[in-house]
């Protein structure tokens, strides 16, 4: 998986290097418990050039990745003495293959990503950045403060940054852009569900070889909707209503999950959605751009996607656990964590590798516009320019110092803060569930969730019946079991 050196000593033409990297405090290859955390971006002409893996998802293959990796070296190794070796992972193999990666020591600075941040916490995955933090750059402690940190701290200690993204959500439904001016549609409408059952069947007996509504995923109709899982993304126990209740529930017996349900259901049993939902690998980007499907779901902030409008159907609300839903930590098996948090600054800071980790190479993957935006080169798209990560700036760790693409304009990012400021946070935010004393029920109620959750989600299954065999087992599994756990914690944490 990683180079590690190769190309670093070719260049130097050394057998060993041995100066220690002595501006990450410590240098003795795993430090996090030493309490030097600090790193200086000033370079150190003899220093040993680190090698740190960084392990990011991705939507899109992306062919030229080892271009845009030795155009980032060339800027690291020079100014910091890092070497990153960059990992990508298709969103579809994400949790498989990460998991796989914390088991051993390749990865470095690896995202949380698809599993509660608390998860792997609790499994002794991620390092205990604290001490780093506190020891940190101020260039970086003026990304964010620590306030922000706190989402990203369990049991008062920090484990991994947070990444530049919409911490709430608008649910809307994105829509061919033709289509949609066809049905006098507009970009930010506000839509109920009622509008977009007519408009889907309206649009699927106009376009009856496209589907009317794709998952947002690759399986999944829609990733959140209006219940907050506590922490917990697999909605173990949820706060129904956005959060602005604190009774903690079983998702199944909310109003918001039947409804949603109800509306999914009858679109399925209707033809307006692809019967094979349940086996869709294909992004919804190309199933809309390639003039397979009409609609989606999505959740999003301020951001446009080419091709495509976005419509309102819930205003923007935050999770308790927003800021954890994608971050990025070291991984606790790291060989060097110094040279990682070192690593992890650079991501944070430096404007050039950002652009360069974001865009791609200036006029091979991007090109700059007169209005402070970027665009993709002419007749290309994300998914064919060779290194699609600008779509995917909300991944990366830290894209605030790049422009911004052209479908969101020259003032996306300041528009991106004052969304998150603006945002309806849940009654919970901040709050993580904590599942060591319900684990083995929660693990049994983990694989019952994923038997049937999407299952209902995308319509494909009958809703009564469906849920009284999932309650059913949920009951024999010890269901009432966590919700009282998570009750109980919820209710500490609100008490403070």
């Amino acid at each position: 998986m990683k180079k590690r050196f190769k190309k670093i000593a070719a260049l130097l033409g050394m057998a060993v290097i041995v100066t220690s990297l002595a501006a990450c405090g410590g240098g003795n290859g795993d430090s996090a418990s030493s309490g030097q955390g600090g790193s200086d971006s000033a370079p150190g002409g003899n220093e040993e050039i680190k090698s740190v893996n960084v392990t990011i998802p991705t939507v899109y293959d992306l062919p030229d990745k080892d271009m845009v990796e030795e155009a980032i070296n060339k800027i690291t190794e020079e100014k910091y003495q890092i070497h990153l070796d960059l990992e990508f992972i298709t969103t579809g193999n994400w949790l498989q293959q990460s998991n796989l990666l914390f088991t051993g020591d390749e990865a470095d600075i690896i995202a949380a990503f698809m599993t509660p941040l608390s998860t792997y916490v609790k499994n002794g995955q991620m390092t205990d950045l604290t001490d780093y933090y506190a020891n940190a750059s101020d260039e970086f402690k003026a990304v964010w403060s620590a306030d922000e940190m706190k989402g990203t701290t369990i049991d008062g200690k920090i484990y991994a940054v947070p990444n530049l993204r919409n911490f709430g959500n608008i649910i809307g439904l994105n829509i061919d852009a033709d289509i949609a001016a066809e049905f006098n549609i507009e970009n930010g409408q506000t839509l109920t569900m009622e509008d977009i059952d007519a408009f889907l069947r309206a649009a699927h007996e106009a376009y009856p070889d496209r589907y009317a509504l794709v998952p947002q995923g690759s399986d999944s109709i829609t990733s959140t909707w209006t219940w907050d899982g506590l922490g917990d993304e697999k909605f173990i126990g949820v706060l129904p209503q956005q959060g602005q209740v604190t009774e903690v529930q079983n998702l199944f017996d909310t109003e918001d999950f039947r409804e949603f349900c109800t509306w999914t259901r009858s679109w399925y049993t209707d033809g307006l959605i692809m019967q094979d939902i349940l086996s869709n690998t294909q992004p919804f980007q190309s199933l809309i751009g390639n003039d397979q499907a009409i609609a989606c779901f999505d959740n999003y902030s301020v951001n446009n996607i080419a091709g495509m409008i976005r419509t309102v159907v819930i205003t923007n609300w935050a999770q308790s656990n927003s800021y954890q839903a994608l971050c990025y930590g070291i991984n606790q098996n790291s060989k060097d964590k110094d040279a990682a948090w070192k690593a992890m600054e650079i991501l944070y800071i430096d404007a050039e590798v950002e652009t360069l980790l974001t865009d791609g190479i200036e006029g091979t993957h991007y090109t700059k516009n007169d209005d402070g935006t970027n665009s993709f080169p002419e007749g290309k798209t994300a998914a064919d320019c060779g290194y699609g990560m600008a779509e995917g700036y909300w991944i990366t760790p830290y894209s605030g110092k790049t422009l911004p693409l052209d479908v969101n304009g020259p003032t996306f990012f300041d528009d991106l803060l004052k969304f998150n400021e603006d945002s309806l946070k849940t009654k919970a935010f901040g709050f993580a569930f904590d599942t060591t004393e319900v684990t083995d029920q929660y693990t049994a109620c983990c694989n019952i969730m994923d038997k049937y959750y999407k299952a209902l989600m995308s319509g494909s299954v009958d809703i009564e019946s469906t849920i009284a065999q999932a309650n059913a087992e949920f009951e024999a599994a010890g269901l009432q079991d966590i919700i009282d756990a998570k009750q109980k914690q919820l209710d500490a944490y609100l008490a403070q």
